[in-house]
């Protein structure tokens, strides 16, 4: 959906439309930020994340709105509602966007003619303007969706990619965060050309991971996953586990300790089940409603506590956008397995007395609680160094 918060607002108020609008809370005192702008007011410099006061300045005549969250879930609703008529194959991205599975729907030579239709549809019926990217995989169709606003729609073939996809600045990829953007520009790396054709894919691995590096050189080449995912946010297969905060979180550190409990508890019922997973999922939503989610596979499953929270914790540092506060955080764990079904694939560089020492205190930590009872003991997470203690100064609390 193009600017859908504010779409919704005019939607609801038809003498909006055509007027430099902003979605914003707190507009009175001019303490918020902008959520949305309507595409009149962009050629002011108005966007989202501005402060109100800044938005006024460079815009004196901008017509400032209340957010309304409710009808922006309703909105949302009755989109994907008619997506659903037209394919039982959708996969929910965001409050705002979707992939859809036309494969079986209509042939190759209809496709425009029913990305044309959905879009008309969706602007009579809801008054909502939406872009529209046609691929053969949902990272090029999302890609394509982003090229041209409003009311775009783009085919973006695979054969296609040199043109239109690779002279696009790499922050502009999907999947590159800040952490992974600032990395990548070191390793000279400005375009999303520049990394389908970056040769030395070890220094790569090294620098970004190697989960992160396989997956953005495979889509900068084209290539992805075509599986819509109906179930994704309903995976009966995966455990999961989700904090709603009462207010707008602003303090990172809350929100890390809050991930860090998440995992604890939602470790505690893998090892309970006695299952590993491969997969992991950070999801963040903002107080606008935008949510996010990030994925990341590794090589060996595990349920220890330490390793997955710092996967999520990486996930945060990369992905979680400043210039909004959060007012839930989810994680979970997918592609499941016993424990028993595990076989462990350990490089020539791994430490075996590590990864012994760490099943030992695991079975310990067990052991003792099954005696003492349940949470008697947890394996903590530690970011920084002991302060120094002074046994002598009774007013140190820190050796009690």
């Amino acid at each position: 959906m193009n600017c859908f918060f504010a779409s919704c607002e005019i939607a609801e108020n038809p003498n909006l439309k055509g007027k430099k609008l902003a979605v914003a809370p707190n507009a009175i005192d001019r303490r918020g930020i902008i959520l949305a702008a309507s595409y009149e007011a962009r050629p002011y410099g108005i966007h989202a994340a501005m402060r109100v006061s800044e938005a006024l300045h460079r815009c004196p005549d901008l017509v400032l709105v209340e957010p309304t969250y409710g009808i922006y879930s309703e909105y949302s609703r009755k989109f994907f509602e008619y997506f659903l008529k037209i394919t039982p194959l959708v996969e929910p991205a965001s409050i705002d966007e979707g992939y859809l599975d036309i494969t079986d729907v209509c042939k190759p030579d209809e496709v425009l003619a029913l990305a044309t239709k959905i879009q008309k549809d969706l602007l009579e019926l809801y008054h909502l303007p939406c872009s529209i990217g046609i691929a053969p995989n949902k990272f090029l169709a999302k890609m394509a969706s982003d090229m041209k606003k409003p009311l775009g729609i783009t085919i973006l073939r695979k054969r296609e990619i040199a043109e239109k996809l690779w002279p696009l600045p790499i922050s502009n990829m999907i999947g590159v965060g800040k952490k992974t953007l600032a990395s990548l520009e070191i390793l000279g790396i400005k375009t999303i050309g520049d990394l389908a054709h970056y040769e030395n894919l070890n220094l790569l691995k090294d620098v970004i991971g190697e989960v992160n590096a396989t997956s953005l050189y495979a889509h900068a080449n084209g290539m992805g996953s075509n599986e819509v995912d109906v179930n994704r946010f309903n995976d009966v297969s995966s455990l999961s586990n989700s904090q709603t905060f009462e207010h707008d979180e602003y303090d990172t550190n809350n929100m890390k300790l809050v991930i860090k409990l998440l995992t604890n508890t939602m470790c505690n019922r893998m090892e309970k089940h006695n299952l590993k997973a491969y997969n992991f999922t950070l999801q963040l939503k903002y107080n606008n409603f935008k949510v996010t989610n990030k994925s990341v596979t590794i090589k060996n499953p595990t349920s220890n506590s330490k390793t997955i929270y710092k996967i999520f914790e990486d996930i945060f540092e990369d992905f979680y956008d400043t210039s909004y506060p959060l007012r839930l955080i989810g994680v979970a764990a997918s592609h499941l397995i016993e424990s028993t079904e595990e076989i462990k694939q350990l490089s020539i560089f791994d430490s075996l007395d590590k990864e012994e020492k760490d099943i030992e205190i695991d079975n310990l930590v067990k052991k003792l609680n099954q005696e003492f009872g349940h949470n008697t003991l947890k394996i903590g997470i530690n970011s920084s160094p002991e302060p120094k203690k002074d046994i002598n100064n009774p007013f140190d609390k820190s050796w009690r």
